[in-house]
């Protein structure tokens, strides 16, 4: 070969692509970008390099061209205000003296917030237990063809599903996603988007963390308002611990969880943190607990005990509370409470004013177009007076309860009380006989037995203790 043709060709291959290192391409602060928001994109090579350019889609003229900024291996092009304009795969590469290098790996540029956000949850429960396994699902009312479940945090994992159109009409999609460790937090959001336009999605969902349960201690979950609450009250979920917690998390049976609180410490040794979750709705009615966590462990604690949210109000009736054999009983003796209503009503439940739990829930008993159903108290002691009322519920939704029946206010003496119903005050003799008959002959367990006594005497206030 003479030395002419080998000088030709080597010169030729300093032309060929391919012959330098590929560079590095990224966008700051992300490749996923708010509407609106401003942007950049690097390109980063050697430090000989002359000329930057970055492709879009594959096209062969170069989107835009850049010198490259001192010291020179890097070039800077600016999104001013991103658009769907700027969306899709760049490339780009960078020029050396006499040739071009290798193209860089694609970036794929989208831009977020274009429709309203999904929402996330988690099936079953957000708790899981180290190693276990859970499913994510991604709903919307938007008719999008695709979800994409993203991982935050170092992993930035990403997961795509189509999307499925449930019987009430949402669009959605379901993420399995484990075995979870405690080894990092895991928090997710989702996005949905269609089709035809697959780099321009919705607004991201709410982040949803996943509590890794551990054996650490569990802490206490309480309200200051007691279990049954009316629409329009305040309620407060307080989380407590003997244990020195940096930080609690809430979750509601159903896959929601709220965002964390800090823990407090009003004294040594002692933790708390307050979830304030605003007026009371029947979205509030639920099953509640809480977890506690160190802020350098990604794993929560053992679930504290449930916490049972009910509200009231949400069924038009309300059922009628009477006490049999009055509401003035001796203490030792025996009393039994009768919630009974007209409309249907598959659970009761017994509630006592200031006390923190309901009392007792009750199978309804159906009995001549009434429902109802008995408490029983024996034997009584000073401990059980007060006021009591009652409450209906429906299988379809338990958390949510009837009005209130009116009060009864039960009055324990340390003398026996002379056998009779006193609540004769309220109805008269005759109509409380009655009542106790006409449930006797539909098959109350109280047989109607004060039917045929005589008219009882209540104690006088002296008697009372």
């Amino acid at each position: 070969m003479t030395p002419t043709l080998t000088a030709l060709l080597c010169l030729a291959s300093d032309f060929l692509p391919g012959t330098l290192p590929k560079p590095t391409l990224w966008a700051e602060p992300d490749s996923m970008i708010t509407w609106g928001s401003p942007a950049t994109i690097w390109c980063q090579g050697t430090l000989d390099a002359k000329e930057y350019r970055l492709e879009k889609d594959g096209r062969s003229v170069p989107w835009d061209t850049q010198k490259p900024l001192e010291p020179g291996n890097k070039a800077k092009y600016n999104i001013p205000s991103m658009t769907h304009h700027y969306t899709g795969k760049y490339r780009c590469y960078y020029y050396s003296p006499y040739r071009w290098s290798e193209s860089s790996d694609p970036l794929e540029l989208v831009v977020t917030g274009s429709y309203g956000k999904p929402t996330l949850s988690a099936l079953s429960s957000p708790v899981v237990t180290p190693g276990g396994n859970v499913t994510l699902q991604c709903d919307s009312q938007f008719v999008f063809g695709m979800f994409i479940l993203i991982e935050e945090g170092e992993h930035k994992l990403s997961w795509t599903q189509d999307s499925q159109q449930t019987s009430y009409g949402q669009h959605q999609a379901r993420f399995p996603v484990g075995p979870v460790t405690p080894s990092h937090r895991w928090t997710f959001r989702c996005y949905g988007y269609y089709r035809n336009n697959p780099q321009v999605w919705s607004e991201p969902s709410e982040p949803l963390e996943l509590l890794v349960s551990g054996v650490s201690r569990k802490p206490s979950l309480l309200t200051p308002q007691g279990p049954v609450l009316a629409p329009g009250q305040t309620l407060t979920l307080q989380c407590r611990s003997d244990v020195g917690y940096d930080r609690f998390a809430l979750s509601q049976e159903g896959g929601h969880v709220f965002p964390q609180c800090p823990g407090q410490h009003p004294q040594a040794g002692l933790s708390q943190a307050d979830f304030h979750l605003g007026l009371v709705s029947s979205s509030h009615g639920g099953r509640y607990r809480c977890y506690g966590g160190h802020n350098l462990s990604s794993e929560w604690s053992a679930p504290s005990d449930p916490l049972d949210i009910l509200i009231s109000e949400q069924l038009s009736d309300g059922p009628s509370l009477l006490a049999h054999p009055g509401s003035m009983v001796a203490s030792g003796e025996n009393v039994t409470l009768l919630c009974q209503s007209g409309s249907v009503m598959d659970t009761f439940l017994l509630t006592k004013e200031g006390a923190a739990d309901p009392l007792q829930r009750h199978r309804s008993k159906y009995t001549s177009q009434r429902y109802w159903s008995e408490f029983s108290m024996s034997p009584v002691t000073s401990a059980h007076g007060g006021t009591y009322r009652c409450y209906g519920s429906l299988n379809t939704s338990p958390y949510l309860l009837s009005l209130p029946s009116d009060p009864v206010e039960l009055v324990v003496s340390a003398q026996r009380v002379s056998s009779g119903l006193c609540l004769r005050r309220a109805l008269g003799w005759d109509g409380v006989r009655g009542f106790w008959g006409r449930l006797s002959q539909r098959g109350s367990p109280l047989r109607g037995q004060e039917a045929n006594r005589g008219r009882p005497r209540c104690p006088t206030p002296s008697h009372i203790t």
